[in-house]
């Protein structure tokens, strides 16, 4: 008769020093600046807790050109403050509980381990982790619900609590449908057309323009694409792993999915420049494993921090947004 046993236990990472030091730094880089959100948005780093960043405008006069000029015409800095949350991943691992499993096999000789099996795994996973958490909280952040800065859902709209409302425009959409036709109140092409006819003229003709939407939304409007042109690949490529995008026809905006949208109907449209996304990472923040001799147990701790802001001027329309947030 065979012994069967459940086997549970909290089993995660274990790394020499020297493979920490070598990696640890560099996983932590790509956690914090691989996701979709931070390859588009205008990424600041080196911003501890909260700091001012310094924006520039102008309002130029144009003259005559006589003699008898005088001057004329305005150059103004203003500021909008970032402020980061910082955070830490923090686990211990009791290598012992592996001992009476399979992976006891993949183990040195000797009761104390400083190094288990797949080490290298483990790390990637924490570092897709992170990367999923911090494009989450990019989006859905609220000062209201106990987080230190609005995500960009709300910052991206006019609802209660927004101070950059001044700057965003609402188009009044509706919600994504697979089956209206084009130019139809719910077609995904028509909804995004509603976004960029709301925007002022200025902003129209900038080339960094972006829109955010969730991955269902994203899927809907691939598909609309298609059913518009058969023949035309929108997304430049097969791979889903891969960040994906598609640029809306007759124009060179292009749209991106975000799991930050995910769960909800809200689709935005922003000037990548003025989307700032925060953080420090020049700083000796790492993800890291040990073997802890005090404890005799791996552990692995992360510290990074990150918040998010937008840059407006006046009241001119650089945002709009569909749905709500």
């Amino acid at each position: 008769m065979s012994n069967l046993k459940n086997q549970k236990f909290s089993y995660d990472v274990s790394t020499i020093g020297g493979y920490s030091d070598q990696v640890g730094g560099e996983l932590l880089a790509k956690a914090l600046i691989g996701g979709t959100t931070a390859s588009v948005v205008n990424v600041r780093t080196g911003i501890k807790g909260t700091q001012a960043l310094n924006l520039l405008d102008s309002t130029p006069v144009f003259q005559a050109g006589n003699c008898s000029l005088s001057p004329s015409g305005t150059t103004t800095f203003t500021q909008h403050s970032i402020t980061t949350c910082p955070e830490t991943l923090f686990e211990s691992l009791c290598y012992k509980a592996l001992f009476d499993t399979y992976q006891s096999m993949l183990m040195k000789a000797g009761q104390t381990q400083e190094t288990v099996p797949f080490e290298q795994m483990i790390l990637d996973l924490k570092r897709k982790q992170i990367e999923q958490h911090v494009e989450d909280k990019l989006w859905t952040s609220k000062t209201v619900s106990g987080d230190c800065f609005n995500g960009f859902a709300l910052m991206i709209s006019t609802s209660t609590g927004n101070t950059f409302s001044g700057s965003c425009a609402n188009s009044s959409g509706a919600t994504f449908s697979s089956s209206a036709a084009y130019g139809a109140s719910g077609n995904p092409i028509t909804e995004v057309d509603k976004l960029i006819n709301v925007l002022d003229d200025n902003a129209l003709v900038r080339e960094d323009l972006v829109v955010f939407m969730s991955y269902a939304y994203f899927r809907l409007y691939v598909q609309a694409l298609t059913r518009a042109n058969f023949f035309t690949n929108y997304i430049g490529g097969t791979d889903v792993t891969s960040n994906m995008s598609a640029v809306h026809p007759n124009t060179n905006i292009r749209i991106y999915p975000t799991l930050g949208l995910n769960g909800s109907s809200q689709v935005v449209i922003i000037p990548a420049e003025y989307a700032i996304y925060g953080l420090d990472l020049l700083s000796d923040e790492t993800l890291k494993a040990w073997y802890s001799v005090d404890f005799d147990e791996i552990r692995i701790r992360s510290n990074f921090n990150f918040g998010a802001t937008v840059a407006t001027f006046g009241s001119t329309k650089y945002m709009a947004w569909n749905g709500k947030p």
